[in-house]
């Protein structure tokens, strides 16, 4: 998985390519996301498509989305099929995006429907950058 090495570390999963491929493939990561790893297209076909069979169960599938208005929810699936949300809520002066850390809650808090449903497991690193650089609709940042 991608998103779980560090940029500096791609190089260790694309130990069989030029050395400038890491640097691409980062870009496309972090820079440029995108949803299929075809899509990658300054990469070989066969590099494009090892990484989409071997290496990209790293994007969240877009289960829902609520709108309420000032505050938009997004239902993700994570690969294991555990689900999680990401809430992004508009402010007159700014923006929050909350990102989900964990799937459920110990805290258990009678007023929260997450805290309802019991602890399951904390997301890794991948899971949580995958939130943020995810072409779901909550993550496109216009300036």
């Amino acid at each position: 998985m991608f998103y779980q090495a560090e940029p500096e570390r791609l190089g260790d999963l694309l130990d069989d390519e030029p050395s400038f491929r890491s640097t691409q493939v980062s870009e496309w990561l972090y820079q440029h996301p995108v949803l299929r790893a075809d899509e990658m297209t300054n990469l070989p076909t066969t590099l494009r498509e090892r990484i989409g069979a071997d290496l990209w169960p790293f994007r969240l599938e877009l289960e829902q989305i609520g709108d309420g208005g000032a505050t938009r929810k997004w239902l993700l699936r994570c690969a294991d099929g555990a689900t999680i949300e990401t809430v992004l809520m508009g402010y007159p002066t700014r923006t929050t995006l909350c990102i989900s850390s964990q799937v459920g809650c110990a805290m258990g808090c009678t007023f929260c429907a997450t805290g309802q449903f019991g602890f399951d497991r904390h997301l890794t690193a991948g899971e949580i950058v995958a939130q943020v650089t995810s072409r779901t609709p909550c993550c496109v940042v216009t300036p």
